[in-house]
């Protein structure tokens, strides 16, 4: 309990400081007009009794953490552009809450913690605080989405069309399951053994009837978004509708025999383009890790970024940089 007390404490402690931190760097950078002044134009962003500390000290113990000016720039800036590109609707706020009250709930339900534990375990007073840092999450996907969609060809989007988008179709199965009591070797002699007796003129409800206590059987509606094994996707999208398959099927589960039972027609290519987009969009976040980074550096520059203090500058050319270069 001692050390679940001194953990919250210390995250307390860091998150106070975070905020702190990214709050003096905006009322310096827009707003400096609202902090009280000396004598010497120093400003004063705290006092403790009659000690005062300038905006100039906190600013310098800043500048020794490159990591924390870094979040806290990137915080700042990325706040400004993106509240004056966009403006919230009902729909967005509704899924906003829904997925800050799922991210709560999960982690409420997985580590057996309380909401409020969660909330300051992770460094936020209440609950609307770490909605709205779930909010500007939001709003940077919400560009990223918007900016990806101008990054591909109608070329490519209609190859894929071609290539990966298919109607509904039915199929069903048999599973023979390989586990630690049927070994691979056991379960592919099993599979074949059912497949060998079908293609010889064994109806497939006999053999799902004769091996019922050894085999899994489903019903399945696979679609082109469908989240199923390569192998299996593959053998299914091959086969014609009333066809068996005429080999063993493989994948993590076992060996399958698989029956496509009927197909329905492609939708059209403009009800599908936006999951296009994002499967091609996948595929490039394999090519490129930073690709969402580099997004967002698109943002800033599209927005006229110009950073005036010095060691911010180098601070965001340096995070530049290490995005930019492989």
């Amino acid at each position: 309990m001692k050390e679940y007390i001194k953990k919250i404490k210390k995250e307390e402690i860091i998150a106070l400081i975070v905020g702190l931190l990214i709050g003096i760097i905006i009322m310096l950078i827009f707003y400096p007009e609202r902090i009280a002044e000396l004598k010497n134009k120093e400003q004063v962003a705290i006092t403790i009794g009659k000690d005062k500390i300038t905006a100039d000290e906190i600013y310098d113990n800043f500048k020794n953490n490159y990591g924390m000016a870094m979040n806290g720039l990137i915080e700042v800036i990325d706040k400004n552009i993106l509240y004056e590109k966009y403006e919230l609707t009902d729909a967005d706020n509704e899924e906003i809450a829904n997925y800050a009250d799922t991210t709560i709930s999960n982690y409420v339900s997985n580590y057996g913690i309380t909401e409020e534990e969660f909330l300051k375990q992770s460094g936020y007073e209440t609950k609307e605080e770490f909605t709205k840092y779930i909010e500007l999450d939001y709003l940077r996907n919400k560009y990223y989405k918007e900016y990806m969609a101008t990054q591909f060809t109608d070329e490519e989007i209609n190859d894929y069309y071609d290539q990966n988008i298919f109607g509904p179709i039915s199929a069903e199965h048999i599973l023979v399951e390989i586990t630690e009591d049927v070994p691979d070797a056991d379960a592919k002699a099993l599979a074949q053994e059912i497949l060998d007796k079908l293609l010889s003129g064994t109806s497939w409800d006999s053999l799902k009837e004769e091996y019922t206590y050894v085999i899994h059987t489903e019903d399945l509606t696979i679609n082109y978004d469908s989240n199923i094994e390569s192998t299996f996707l593959s053998a299914v999208k091959n086969l014609q509708d009333g066809e068996y398959s005429k080999s063993l099927v493989k994948t993590s589960y076992g060996y399958h025999i698989i029956y496509r039972k009927s197909s329905e027609e492609k939708p059209k290519l403009k009800t599908v383009k936006d999951d296009i987009i994002t499967a091609l969009t996948r595929q490039k976040e394999t090519e490129d890790e930073k690709l969402y980074q580099k997004a967002m550096l698109k943002m800033r520059e599209e927005a006229k970024l110009e950073i005036k203090d010095t060691y911010l500058k180098d601070v965001y050319k340096k995070y530049e940089k290490s995005v930019t270069e492989d």
